[in-house]
């Protein structure tokens, strides 16, 4: 009886450039929809941050804690910015792999297209095993430093100007402690817990700065 089994063969070059012109194209297009997707994360932190400005300084009778509720909802925005990085990240480790050794390849007039070249095998293992490139504490430095140290920092300075200035303006330190207080918690706990709030941004965001994610992973001489 004949063996009805097709014969596995290697595709030719042709076949293995369409092949890849094809993936390329569809890889391309979701990393950037994942782009697209940090960016609006990124607009409505910046939108939540101005309107947080404006109502808390256009209103002296409310409290300087509107600026706590200020920041949680930054920081949600963050862990979501975060979350939707490890996936950009990640898709984006195949595009730059096939921008290095494909396209670039191409250009340049040579092509290791063999089973065996290293990054096919890379790209492959990818596909077949996905993972993430970075961790979610190093994603969400990677979005500290890229943007959100800004908008933490203009929205610290903002909550201190609003104990300076409202109910009423403060002329000494004790002053200003005295009105720093939230309810049953005194004014110098409110100013340590937002010194320690800083202090983690900024480690985070040095965590953030030197991670590269799936960048570290295709010659780093390389990678710009």
């Amino acid at each position: 009886m004949a063996d009805s089994a097709s014969e596995s063969r290697q595709l030719s070059r042709s076949e293995a450039i369409t092949t890849l012109i094809h993936y390329y194209r569809a890889e391309s297009a979701r990393a950037l929809a994942w782009r697209e997707r940090l960016d609006r994360t990124t607009n409505w932190a910046v939108g939540t941050a101005a309107a947080f400005l404006g109502f808390s300084f256009s209103h002296p009778e409310l409290p300087h804690a509107i600026f706590l509720f200020a920041l949680a909802m930054v920081y949600i925005l963050l862990v979501v910015e975060g979350r939707r990085f490890r996936f950009y990240d990640a898709y984006e480790f195949r595009v730059r792999l096939l921008h290095q050794h494909f396209v670039a390849e191409i250009l340049q007039g040579r092509l290791e297209h063999g089973p065996d070249a290293p990054w096919r095998q890379a790209l492959a293992e990818d596909l077949l095993h996905p993972r993430y490139k970075m961790t979610r504490l190093e994603a969400i430095g990677q979005r500290i430093h890229s943007n959100y140290i800004f908008l933490f920092g203009v929205l610290l300075a903002a909550w201190m100007l609003k104990i300076q200035l409202h109910p009423a303006p403060v002329g000494t330190f004790r002053e200003f402690l005295t009105q720093a207080g939230m309810g049953r918690i005194p004014g110098w706990l409110t100013l340590t817990l937002a010194m320690l709030f800083a202090g983690h941004l900024v480690v985070l965001q040095q965590l953030g700065s030197r991670a590269r994610g799936g960048r570290d992973l295709i010659f780093p001489g390389r990678v710009d």
